[in-house]
């Protein structure tokens, strides 16, 4: 709820107005704001589920698909040592 604040203040400094130089009407934001809120609060409501040991092999681990995501879509080339290196964080944080 701060956020909307903090961002309704900065359109009003920055633009003069909140709604009057909109291109694009509000509504058509609303299904991204909405859904990109409700899958945060989703998100952290579902982690309660899961002990915190597996959260962390998780998180420490979610760089390798990121890795190999890049590769595959926008043929980012890594060097193998740092795909290595991911492997090794994510072992040592499973040990």
């Amino acid at each position: 709820f701060l956020a909307i604040i903090v961002a309704v203040i900065a359109v009003k400094i920055r633009h003069g107005a909140v709604l009057a130089n909109n291109v694009a009407p509000l509504v058509a934001f609303a299904p991204c704001a909405l859904s990109n809120t409700m899958s945060s609060w989703i998100q952290y409501a579902s982690l309660r589920y899961v002990s915190f040991p597996v959260q962390t092999v998780f998180k420490s681990s979610k760089i390798i698909p990121v890795m190999v995501m890049g590769k595959v879509l926008k043929g980012t080339g890594y060097p193998i040592s740092q795909y290595v290196e991911a492997f090794l964080i994510t072992v040592g944080v499973a040990i």
